[in-house]
């Protein structure tokens, strides 16, 4: 019999509640192991439930991966590297449950869902944080691209099968099990994939933490600071003594607490429990998938030689005919995460210019009156005057006569001749930075792109290039969200959308990694 591993689907409509496949499921773990195999069959034939065995707390790299007789009839890429090196993480290993103490754990089966990868990621990295904090590792889940899905997803049935993307295909920092770095609590557990969290927590050794009736036992109001939030759950989870602890009926940090104002507390809170000096952000990498993406079309970004940060190990590539291109793309293991903290790309002015669904999303985000998101509110006036914020120079400013609809529509959908305006006072303030390279991460038009580049080429740009010239393999593809930001986060400066997540994420590892405020602009 082939053992793999359980693939279950979160729902928000079921996340949480008790699921008999999942509990029987479940049973099969280690108190269960003693049972002969005639035992476990007679049980599955009484049971009436038909299910896939998980791992019994055996390691991950033992068990290989299957792709779904559905990804491969719909051409998605399976990851396969990638799974397999999320299963060698030395985390994933049986004699890590044998220490004493035995590792923590947290996981968030509430989390984001049916939304765009920097919505969720946004949210996962604040919950990498809290794990942290509450001497846990924190459990990761495959990202699921239902909102703007990178390849066809319906199958000739009809139904949909939608790609999921392995956390360590999109970073692999802490937050994809990396280490938390140097200085970090040395007791804390790694992170985890889902797949070891289903193995080492059954259901009967897990503690479940309920979401509303913990926002009131720690008098968590509309009031209450994102300080006084992040402490309180910290503090709450670090006295729980089971292993296993997940959060069920909600998320501590949704995308509507992500959206306010009183987000930004979290970043300066005081010692440990600071989020910009935090392992999650300080230790940020993103995926060898990434990277060797950037690496190989370094030549868009830069006249330069090729950066040790983005180089491949001689040792692991091969040198055959087309060796390292888009088809014959280097092995993955020949890349080190790429880090947010190494060196920026010398001359490189990169802009996010969000198009498409952005024409109607820009209009509702001015009739609703919303703000800059998130971490690009730290330019604001009453968050820069508190001093306790990295001083962002831009915000969602308003002109002399201006209503507040039509600058928030300039803020997020500049037309080109405002982009152009916009890049010369950039490159004008840019003190100490010699720019001359643009590239545009965007999902605009091909004839709308090459004009704003012709544009750009004529006001004395050297080069000039978008995410359309970046040459992709399948599997790049599939994230080259990522890829863009990976740029945006290793550019010199950097011109983004206040009212855009991508942007959000990109000023905060940008900071973290350290770039200095100045250099993250909006437009």
């Amino acid at each position: 019999m082939r053992i793999t591993l359980c693939e279950r689907q979160e729902n928000p409509t079921t996340t949480g509640k008790k699921n008999p496949t999942t509990t029987m499921n479940r049973l099969f773990l280690p108190q269960r192991a003693k049972l002969t195999g005639f035992v476990l069959v007679a049980l599955v034939l009484l049971s009436g439930f038909s299910y896939r065995i998980i791992t019994t707390r055996a390691d991950l790299q033992r068990i290989p991966y299957v792709p779904s007789p559905q990804s491969i009839s719909l051409g998605h890429p399976t990851f396969e590297d990638v799974r397999e090196y999320e299963h060698t993480l030395p985390q994933h290993r049986m004699s890590v449950l044998a220490a004493n103490p035995r590792p923590r754990y947290l996981f968030f089966p509430w989390e984001a869902w049916g939304t765009g990868w920097n919505n969720v990621f946004q949210e996962q990295l604040l919950n990498t944080h809290l794990a942290y904090l509450a001497n846990r590792g924190y459990v990761f889940v495959d990202y699921i691209a239902r909102d703007h899905p990178p390849f066809p997803d319906e199958l000739s049935d009809g139904t949909r099968h939608m790609l999921h993307i392995p956390m360590n295909a999109l970073t692999s920092g802490p937050t994809g099990g990396g280490s938390w770095g140097e200085g970090a609590n040395p007791g804390t557990p790694r992170p985890v994939s889902k797949d070891w969290w289903m193995s080492a927590c059954p259901a009967h050794e897990t503690v479940e933490v309920h979401l509303p009736n913990t926002v009131k036992e720690l008098n968590i109001t509309d009031s209450t600071t994102g300080e006084e939030r992040l402490v309180r759950w910290a503090e709450k989870l670090l006295k729980i003594e089971a292993a296993c602890v997940t959060i069920t009926d909600g998320s501590p940090f949704d995308y509507m607490f992500i959206g306010g104002d009183k987000v930004l507390s979290i970043w300066a809170s005081s010692g440990n429990f600071s989020y910009g000096n935090s392992p999650t952000l300080k230790e940020y990498a993103w995926s060898a998938l990434v990277t060797r993406a950037i690496s190989r079309n370094f030549a868009l970004l830069s006249s330069d030689a090729l950066p040790p940060a983005l180089s491949p190990t001689l040792s692991r590539i091969t040198t055959g005919p087309g060796a390292g291109s888009v088809h014959v793309p280097y092995p993955l293991n020949a890349f080190s995460p790429l880090r947010a903290a190494a060196p920026p790309i010398r001359g490189l002015l990169a802009l996010h210019l969000r198009r498409g669904d952005y024409e109607e999303h820009c209009n509702n985000l001015a009739w609703w009156g919303a703000g800059f998101n998130a971490w690009n509110a730290f330019g604001e006036p009453p968050a820069r005057e508190t001093g306790r914020y990295p001083p962002l120079p831009d915000y969602l400013s308003q002109h002399t006569n201006e209503s507040r609809f039509d600058a928030a529509l300039r803020h997020c959908w500049p037309s080109p001749e405002a982009i152009m305006e916009r890049v010369r006072t950039v490159r004008a303030e840019a003190h100490g930075q010699q720019l001359s390279t643009v590239y545009m991460a965007t999902n605009g038009k091909p004839e709308w792109v090459a004009d704003v580049a012709t544009k750009l080429r004529a006001d004395g740009w050297a080069m000039v290039s978008s995410s359309i010239e970046m040459q992709l393999a399948r599997d790049e593809f599939a994230v080259s969200q990522a890829v863009d930001m990976g740029v945006l986060v290793a550019a010199e400066t950097f011109i983004g959308v206040g009212f855009s997540s991508l942007t959000s994420n990109v000023v905060q590892l940008r900071l973290a990694g350290g770039r200095g405020p100045s250099t993250s602009r909006f437009w």
